[in-house]
């Protein structure tokens, strides 16, 4: 799965040393790697690309999705954080199935129980001060960094991945601006020559309660890689955490061999890795063409580039055609299947297309990762303008900036990474433009592809932990386990999917993605126009074929969120056993879609909620 080392663009991995082989082995097999691999790198460099199954589903293995992983004396660890050390013996945690010829690529996880990292809870090893907490090393944070450190502040930038820069790489420069990689050198070699500011990389902040922030570090001791939390007292904290990319929506988005583009680009970029020696590349903006045509210089041999808009215009769209790539436009992802890709034309009865490949690379739209913004209280709502869940609200002393607040382009991130930091403590403010010169006239990207049910395959919502699926009637076999907690990628897939209200994303996300973030009513109500009589697609004969409408409540002011499922009072609470399902809203309790056999038996019934099972009963006239 490695690329050439000499690969056009540096695709055969900035971060690795290939005079220096190494290897280590996990679950007893032996991965070969290079100095400068992650864990998680050189594992899918060997061909081992699936972590497992959940519900008998394949889930691919990914930097947002994997097991954490501990040698015999050490602590469990992530892997995309976690070092290759020559000579390690480490095993993956988790529940594992046996080994079959069926699935040779696999860690054999099964995933229908996620536990949650044992340092969530643990103590800190250490406590650190600074008057300003960066959270994010990316440009905007780096800029940040700078700015503080000049006016006299001392400045601790934490990070997640091995690497400073984030993500400004993937979009490249734009007309004659500095390139990412050379801005990124330069500040990062200031910030080192300062005293003033503390750099800690490979670090996970992973709580903040008004000043006080709760980080994962790992660092190298003697040649061995441990963790351990740091505490860090900050009289003011910034948060720079950028956007995670959405999960286009169709069966079999999560399957092996499906990457999403910002995922697939730093593994080759970083560690020269590609799933294969071919792609197709699903996009729905232009950035998506720039890195096909990296990836095919590269080497990789690109099949299709597929764009859900129809005759968009763009340099990096005239790039491909000039490179000779065959391009589709007005198509979106149908459904995937390991080397088998199916795209359907977005207007009219046109046939799908089955294109084959080694890999299918995805691009959706960006979503502000703003969890740590609502466990610190600040809150969130859903923006149609951005086709994303956005900050809303003010906590006192903490910022947002760069992407994370919606700026795209590398000159905005950077200002108002220095702006940001600067009104945090009361400084003159600055204004910050985000404008592209030279990008006036392409198409802009458009929300992220859903595709209509077409396949027995789980649709998730987003590619991290959460593991929400799209309800579907197509959808056959085992019922899926519970998800984890709503990410915001879920709460905007929801509002697209109109599964949840755009009023009450906000206080949904809020509720079951961080819990301890100060909640704020909607006012969101339902009107004439939100209530239809007509039956959701995914709910057709799901409770038989004559369901009935009833109104549920269980006191004269708790409501029950749409999707919550509801069973007699006298069966065991599992999604198989459930008699109906919440539809609607109804200022107390909530409208329900009931079996009509289930209303013959008992008036009392289990509506399963965030909180726990809740009584009800059918409300009176």
């Amino acid at each position: 799965m490695r690329l050439a080392a000499d690969a056009a663009h540096q695709f055969g991995g900035i971060d690795l040393d290939r005079s220096t082989p190494l290897s280590f082995t996990l679950d007893g097999i032996k991965i070969e790697g290079f100095a400068g691999d992650t864990v998680l790198s050189a594992v899918l460099a060997a061909g081992i690309d699936t972590y497992g199954l959940y519900g008998g589903v394949p889930m691919a293995l990914t930097d947002r999705f994997g097991p954490l992983v501990a040698s015999k004396r050490g602590a469990p660890l992530p892997m995309d954080r976690l070092p290759a050390i020559d000579g390690a013996d480490l095993t993956s945690l988790g529940q594992l199935g046996r080994r079959s010829a069926r699935q040779p690529n696999s860690l054999r996880h099964i995933l229908d129980k996620l536990e949650d990292p044992g340092w969530l809870r643990a103590a800190p090893e250490a406590t650190l001060s600074a008057d300003l907490l960066i959270i994010g090393g990316g440009v905007t944070g780096l800029a940040a960094a700078k700015s503080a450190a000049v006016a006299g502040r001392t400045v601790i930038v934490a990070e997640r991945r091995a690497w400073f820069g984030g993500d400004a790489r993937y979009f490249g420069p734009v007309g004659d601006e500095e390139t990412p990689e050379i801005f990124t050198t330069r500040l990062l070699d200031w910030l080192a020559a300062n005293t003033n500011v503390t750099m800690l990389g490979r670090t996970e902040a992973f709580a903040l309660q008004g000043p006080r922030a709760m980080l994962h570090q790992i660092e190298m001791v003697e040649g061995a890689a441990r963790g351990r939390v740091v505490a860090v007292n900050a009289s003011r904290v910034l948060l720079a955490t950028g956007a995670t990319q959405r999960l286009p929506v169709f069966p079999g988005n999560r399957l092996p061999g499906v990457l999403p583009a910002i995922f697939a680009y730093h593994l080759a970029k970083r560690y020269g890795v590609a799933h294969g020696d071919s792609a197709v590349v699903a996009t729905q903006g232009n950035f998506g063409y720039r890195l096909a045509l990296r990836l095919s210089d590269a080497g990789v041999a690109i099949r299709r580039v597929v764009d859900t808009r129809i005759n968009a215009q763009s340099r990096f769209i005239d790039f491909a055609k000039a490179g000779g790539l065959t391009l589709a436009s007005g198509q979106i992802p149908l459904s995937a299947q390991r080397g088998h890709f199916t795209f359907a034309p977005i207007l009219g009865s046109g046939a799908s297309v089955n294109v084959e490949a080694r890999q299918l690379v995805i691009a959706g739209g960006w979503q502000p990762d703003l969890t740590l913004w609502m466990q610190a209280g600040g809150n969130v709502r859903w923006s149609s303008e951005q086709a994303a869940m956005v900050a809303t609200g003010h906590v006192d002393h903490i910022g947002l900036a760069g992407s994370a607040v919606g700026y795209r382009s590398m000159k905005a991130c950077t200002a108002s990474g220095r702006a940001a930091q600067a009104a945090l403590f009361g400084d003159p403010l600055t204004d910050v433009e985000d404008s592209e010169t030279g990008t006036a006239l392409e198409t802009p990207d458009e929300p992220t592809p859903t595709s209509p049910h077409a396949s027995a395959l789980p649709s998730f919502l987003d590619a991290g932990r959460s593991l929400a699926v799209r309800p579907s009637a197509v959808q056959s076999g085992k019922v899926l386990p519970r998800s984890q907690a709503m990410s915001l990628a879920d709460a905007a897939a929801s509002v697209e999917l109109q599964l949840i209200a755009p009023g009450d994303a906000g206080a949904i996300a809020e509720e079951r993605g961080a819990p301890g973030a100060d909640l704020v009513a909607s006012d969101w109500r339902p009107s004439a126009g939100d209530v239809s009589d007509a039956l959701p697609v995914y709910l057709t004969r799901r409770f038989g074929d004559d369901p009935q409408r009833v109104h549920l409540i269980v006191d004269n002011k708790r409501t029950f969120l749409i999707g919550a499922l509801v069973y007699s009072n006298v069966v065991k609470p599992d999604p198989g056993n459930a008699a109906g399902v919440i539809i609607d809203a109804a200022p107390i309790g909530g409208i329900a879609l009931m079996q009509k056999s289930a209303l013959t038996k008992t008036a009392r019934f289990i509506v399963e909620t965030g909180t726990g099972p809740s009584p009800a009963r059918i409300a009176p006239g």
